[in-house]
């Protein structure tokens, strides 16, 4: 890449930042971490916490929500970041305003830096604000699956599975001989290794209800192994 075609990228980002930030000047535009959103959402909000996970799964993001109890807070809507990730926060406060119509308020980690981990928490003050209606609807499950030959044995194969899966975020990640198992949201992983002559034939699956996350999680899996 020439260094033309560097100045002009790093131009692009600066314009993009200015856009959703005020204070640009104190912006470290050096990283871009974020790879894992949580979102809190006050019972009022569940339907635009569940639009915006659907928009984050688009753009590559690893999404869970979560209900949360109404909190008292000078904050309408506000985010965490590692202060390292100051760009990102950038990025995801451009997308939140498009979807739903206003800014985050942008807090740093203080007990500890938590860098590629973004909290955006909602509370209820702008659900008027909200452009998305609730709906329920009935779904066919999704199912995903992946394998590959690995030159290494069995046993070494789930333990990388294990360490796949924590790595990703994924809950309740457990062993059973070499099958590993671990949950994210509403989808459940499974990592099978099968020793075959002197190799191992692993199989991966991911089911879930969105089938945007469930391709990705089974991606970013079967990238790892």
């Amino acid at each position: 890449m020439n260094f033309q075609l560097i100045t002009f990228l790093v131009l692009v980002t600066l314009i993009q930042g200015c856009s959703s930030t005020n204070n640009i000047e104190e912006i470290d535009t050096s990283n871009n971490k974020v790879m894992s959103v949580n979102v809190y959402y006050n019972s009022l909000r569940e339907s635009d916490a569940k639009a915006l996970q659907n928009e984050l799964i688009d753009k590559g993001y690893l999404v869970r929500v979560e209900k949360n109890k109404p909190l008292s807070s000078k904050y309408s809507s506000y985010m965490y970041v590692s202060k390292k990730d100051s760009k990102s926060a950038v990025m995801l406060n451009s997308i939140v305003k498009d979807l739903l119509k206003h800014n985050l308020n942008t807090n740093f980690f203080k007990d500890k830096e938590e860098s590629g981990i973004a909290k955006i928490i909602l509370t209820n003050t702008d659900a008027d604000n909200s452009q998305i209606k609730k709906t329920k609807k009935s779904y066919i499950p999704q199912l995903w699956s992946h394998h590959k030959q690995l030159e290494i044995l069995p046993e070494q194969c789930a333990t990388k599975g294990i360490d796949i899966l924590k790595s990703l975020g994924f809950s309740s990640v457990v062993k059973n001989g070499n099958y590993v198992y671990g949950n994210f949201e509403l989808n459940r992983a499974t990592i099978k290794c099968v020793g075959v002559d002197q190799h191992t034939f692993v199989y991966t699956a991911v089911a879930g209800e969105n089938v945007k996350q469930v391709e990705q999680l089974r991606n970013k899996i079967s990238w790892k192994l």
